[in-house]
């Protein structure tokens, strides 16, 4: 990506940039190789150990306490986003302790991670064995079951299983998922004893349940499901994702009323995807008639993990499973359609959006891909709910995308970052080279403080640069914000050379800064009133620009 200024005033005071020039700024883009998951199976198990030694949640999903499946974590997109490490919330989490002491990741840690991310191929974030049964296929099979069952098809539901982990889940996984399912099912229907569930395909990835055997009609259903007829006229959902009814079941109304001692989950909390004590205590209280007792935690900690898979913010590949759709066929969709105000699915494009938001665009999303959408969930917030106050110890929470679905060379980039909380932002660009430069603050506008919930556009509406990309390849946008102001990364300005700062190879300078011991510089910004700000304090996000 280029820079180029509508003024020149001031530039014979300026060294030119060796690297740039007096235009302030270019980033050169580069083909850029596709790299195999497990291309380097050093750099594999030195990653490994990494999670295994700083990410729990990694752990559980290894399995057997081990951070031992990276495939599975890779398609995690609350862990990680190929080919992003500063998208990646395992890495971003990981450097917010780094300053926690001994205890938490070193700076060679970090670096381990954040190179094995960014060899991952996109395709890391997907399942390529993953197999999706149509609509009609599966229609078909369930009316064959109800005809050997001697019951009307409209006795029986559907709870699909096929999106989970993308596909990709062992069957070992998927067995655990169908007995858990058969356990909350009778949890719900008062009954002693797991309810039957029919398999409808070959993968054991759709199952048929006979809602009338368990005293239920289609009004039962739709309470079940959180849909209240009262409010509006509503067909019955025949095909529900099963992470979806866990979800309701754990955090809607049945599950308020076997809320633990604890009590229910706040109210500002029903839509958070991390799980709290007083989800294990619900889950444990809903489970705790119906499971063995050797089976009652790993039921418990299956209940929560399928309401969080469901409840955390989408990335596209989730979405397209949902859809039961392959990830490219999704892409190219959303592609045609992402350009002018269709904010909404460039941010999925370019990375995660909370899950209420696709509930409620299933029907725009589905009509691009020409397919029904799934069952749409209903919010599971009250309308009256508020959230807590803003306080120094809220997290800030960044969402960043791009103007445009894709680039070709020459195009203009103009960037959409919002905060949830009043911070300092910094904008670097890394391009495929691996070379960072700070394009906002710049020497346009040096000030860096942005407010809470408002868009702030880069460049700004009038500004007297632009950004181009320049030749097709790969490059990373990276936002941090802060809730102080202060040296961030070790980053110092010096507007009267350049423009946009240069800061060399990105890696080298992230780890430098990581390593870096108090210096007479340091002391002398602190003296100034610019301390140098805590990793512990600095938020991070990524996007990553495809120019063809």
């Amino acid at each position: 990506m280029s820079c180029r200024s509508s003024t020149h005033t001031r530039e014979s005071r300026r060294t030119p940039s060796l690297r740039t020039g007096l235009i302030a700024l270019a980033f050169v883009l580069v083909g850029v190789p596709v790299v195999s998951v497990c291309a380097d199976e050093a750099l594999d198990a030195r990653a490994r150990d990494v999670l295994a030694a700083h990410c729990a949640f990694c752990r559980e999903i290894g399995g057997s306490g081990t951070a031992t499946d990276l495939a599975a974590i890779a398609r995690d997109p609350m862990l990680i986003r190929p080919g992003n490490p500063d998208g990646s919330p395992a890495y971003t989490a990981m450097l917010r302790r780094f300053d926690s002491g001994n205890s938490g990741p070193s700076a060679h840690d970090l670096g381990v991670l954040r190179t094995w991310i960014e060899s991952l191929p996109p395709e890391a974030a997907t399942c390529p064995s993953a197999t999706f049964v149509a609509r009609e296929r599966i229609e078909a099979e369930l009316a064959r079951v109800a005809t050997t069952q001697k019951k009307p098809v409209s006795a029986f539901r559907v709870l699909s299983l096929a999106h989970l982990h993308l596909g990709c889940a062992a069957p070992e996984q998927r067995a655990e998922w169908r007995q858990l399912l058969e356990l909350i099912l009778a949890a719900v229907a008062n009954r002693s004893h797991p309810a039957p569930t029919h398999t409808l395909d070959a993968e054991g990835g759709n199952l048929a349940v006979d809602i009338q055997d368990l005293g239920w009609n289609a009004q039962q259903w739709r309470r079940m499901l959180g849909i209240k007829s009262q409010i509006r006229r509503t067909t019955d959902p025949l095909i529900v994702r099963g992470d979806q009814f866990v979800a309701q079941v754990l955090r809607g109304e049945f599950g308020i009323m076997h809320a633990g001692p604890s009590g229910p989950v706040p109210a500002h909390l029903t839509a958070d995807y991390r799980m709290h004590e007083a989800d294990r205590e619900t889950a444990r209280a809903i489970l705790g008639s119906v499971a063995p007792p050797d089976k009652l935690d790993r039921s418990v900690e299956l209940m929560l993990d399928l309401a969080r898979t469901h409840l955390a913010p989408a990335g596209l590949p989730q979405v397209a499973a949902e859809l039961g759709l392959r990830p490219d066929a999704l892409t190219r969709a959303l592609k045609s359609e992402a350009g002018g105000d269709r904010f909404l699915l460039r941010r999925l494009i370019y990375g995660t959006i909370p899950r209420h938001e696709v509930e409620d665009n299933w029907t725009l999303i589905a009509r691009l891909v020409h397919g029904p959408p799934p069952s749409r969930a209903m919010p599971l917030v009250p309308l009256e709910a508020t959230r807590p106050p803003i306080t120094p110890a809220t997290p800030i929470e960044l969402t960043m995308y791009p103007d445009r679905p894709h680039y070709a060379a020459g195009d203009s980039v103009k960037l959409t970052i919002r905060s949830n909380v009043d911070c300092y932002l910094t904008v670097i660009s890394i391009d495929a080279g691996g070379f960072g430069t700070v394009i906002f603050p710049n020497d346009f506008v040096p000030k860096n403080r942005i407010g809470a919930h408002l868009s702030v556009e880069i460049p700004a509406p009038g500004a007297r640069y632009r950004f181009r990309v320049k030749d097709k390849g790969r490059e990373r946008i990276v936002a941090l914000c802060t809730p102080m102001e202060g040296t961030v990364d070790g980053i110092r300005y010096d507007f009267e050379r350049q423009r946009f700062q240069e800061l060399g190879p990105y890696s080298a300078f992230l780890d430098a800064a990581l390593r870096r011991s108090p210096s007479p510089e340091v002391e002398r910004d602190e003296r100034e009133g610019l301390p140098a700000v805590p990793q512990s304090q600095i938020w991070r996000t990524g996007i990553v620009l495809e120019v063809r």
